[in-house]
């Protein structure tokens, strides 16, 4: 009966681990393809990914959130349309996502990070331009504008909730643990990366509401100033100099170069083995093996290039960060880590205690058979890891770094933007217009820059027609 109930236990613990890792494995074959640059086989393999993610399930949300980036890699606009929109409900469904439950060891429905969903609005913003829908750009950049302090509200109640469980708790000490510096918190975030940042703060949305108010005119009134932008970022970024309010008569053409290079750290899970001593309050149980511990952990890329020049018949103009992608998901994950950590240990005590529980219902057996020993001992591990989960779950296809110049648009309207490593493209914009933007994207040090999209505005971001020789001239070297 109870070697029964051990085979019974086993099998539960071990589909509930597998079960939970489902996601990371249906994406791997997208993480390789986007990992080598290849933004049309990373989209095929994501689209396979996604045919057993149903509306409803845990991770709708970050596969629609990967499929914006993807897509819109591929310039596969009404494509990128369907999942923002997916992707935007479901994060007005549920922008606060709950109160973290320490107590299952689950991982849960994927809710998002700030970064994420405010990196949505981002998109949804610049998706807006393009389609010269500026009410729906004004509309997005303006509920992005009061999303960071509420983020920062939801962040410390969670904080607040998950610390004082694991306060209450007269198994787990808690307080001593923290004192103990048994966790090395820049194993598992870069702390000078994530305080180049506020938390909960992308100089993006700053940057595009000082554009479009310097030049939209009233209809764009966002009341942004330079102040923000100019602490993040210093003073003497050329972008943000040269950034001034256009007055009525002025018939210069001015043209905006954003580029997304590389990809943005991604979690991985780091596992600790800890003495039981250190954490475990009271007589420790008999037959705990092991006590594991679970955190995640952030894992930065270096294979990006990250350095670009704007090229003008003889002038050249290097391109500068306006957003710094690790530094907004350190931020965010420095932020966030008390509430993880606490989580955690709440996470080892019921791994500690799970193992406990099969000693009980095994140790008058463990004696005399020695599969029911070995069963036992499988059994344990499998409770321990189960319960011991860190959610490295992420938007793996986010930039790195968006970089932005502005500069003059020339006369004959050509310009060219230059990588480090010599990829080129070359593009052509309407001098005519008063405003010009171009979108461009590179995934990998040494692939080819594409251009997502090039379009203009006549004065005060009002539309404006396209001239018949205001095409695009792309090439890449």
């Amino acid at each position: 009966m109870r070697k029964n109930l051990s085979q019974i236990t086993l099998a539960f613990l071990i589909l509930g681990l597998c079960s939970c890792a489902s996601y990371q494995q249906s994406t791997q074959e997208f993480r390789n393809s986007w990992d080598l640059g290849d933004e049309v086989t990373a989209l095929s393999n994501l689209e396979k990914a996604g045919q057993s993610i149903r509306s409803g399930h845990d991770e709708e949300l970050l596969w629609n959130m990967e499929m914006v980036t993807v897509s819109r890699a591929n310039k596969a606009n009404q494509l990128t349309d369907i999942h923002i929109e997916r992707a935007k409900s479901i994060v007005d469904e549920n922008f606060g996502g709950g109160l973290i439950d320490p107590s299952s060891k689950e991982i849960g429905e994927y809710v998002g990070h700030f970064h994420d969903r405010n990196m949505l609005e981002i998109y949804r913003t610049i998706r807006a331009l393009e389609s010269k829908n500026n009410s729906l750009a004004q509309s997005a950049l303006t509920e992005l504008k009061f999303k960071r302090q509420e983020a920062e509200e939801i962040n410390r109640k969670r904080i607040i909730d998950i610390e004082s469980k694991a306060r209450e708790r007269n198994d787990l000490k808690y307080g001593e643990f923290l004192e103990s510096g048994e966790i090395a918190q820049n194993e598992l975030v870069n702390e000078e990366i994530a305080d180049k940042y506020k938390e909960f703060y992308n100089p993006m949305g700053d940057y595009l509401r000082l554009v479009l108010t310097n030049r939209g005119g009233n209809q764009f009134d966002f009341g942004t100033n330079k102040q923000n932008l100019i602490k993040t970022l210093g003073k003497n970024v050329s972008f943000l100099q040269r950034e001034e309010k256009i007055n009525a008569n002025d018939s210069n053409s001015s043209t905006y170069v954003f580029l997304e290079t590389g990809s943005s750290p991604h979690r991985i899970e780091k596992k600790y083995r800890l003495s039981l001593v250190l954490i475990y309050n009271g007589l420790p149980p008999s037959g705990v093996l092991y006590v594991p511990f679970a955190l995640p952990q952030l894992n930065y890329r270096d294979d990006y290039d990250g350095f670009f020049t704007i090229v003008s018949g003889e002038k050249s103009t290097p391109m500068e960060v306006l957003t710094d992608m690790d530094s907004v998901v350190s931020a965010e994950f420095k932020a966030k880590l008390p509430g993880e950590i606490a989580k955690a240990l709440i996470q080892t005590i019921l791994a500690v205690a799970s193992q406990a529980a099969i000693e009980e219902v095994t140790k008058d057996e463990q004696d005399d058979n020695f599969g029911v020993m070995l069963l036992a001992t499988v059994a344990k591990v499998a409770a321990a890891e189960a319960f011991t989960q860190a959610d490295d779950r992420s938007w793996y296809s986010l930039p790195k770094q968006i970089l932005v110049q502005k500069v003059s648009t020339p006369q004959n309207g050509q310009l060219s933007v230059r990588a480090g490593s010599n990829s080129e493209v070359s593009f052509q914009v309407n001098p005519n217009n008063q405003t010009n933007f171009v979108y461009l994207k590179s995934i990998r040090r040494g692939n080819p820059i594409k251009i997502i999209s090039s379009f203009g505005f006549g004065e005060g971001l009002a539309d404006s027609a396209l001239s018949p020789n205001s095409k695009i001239l792309a090439s890449n070297h």
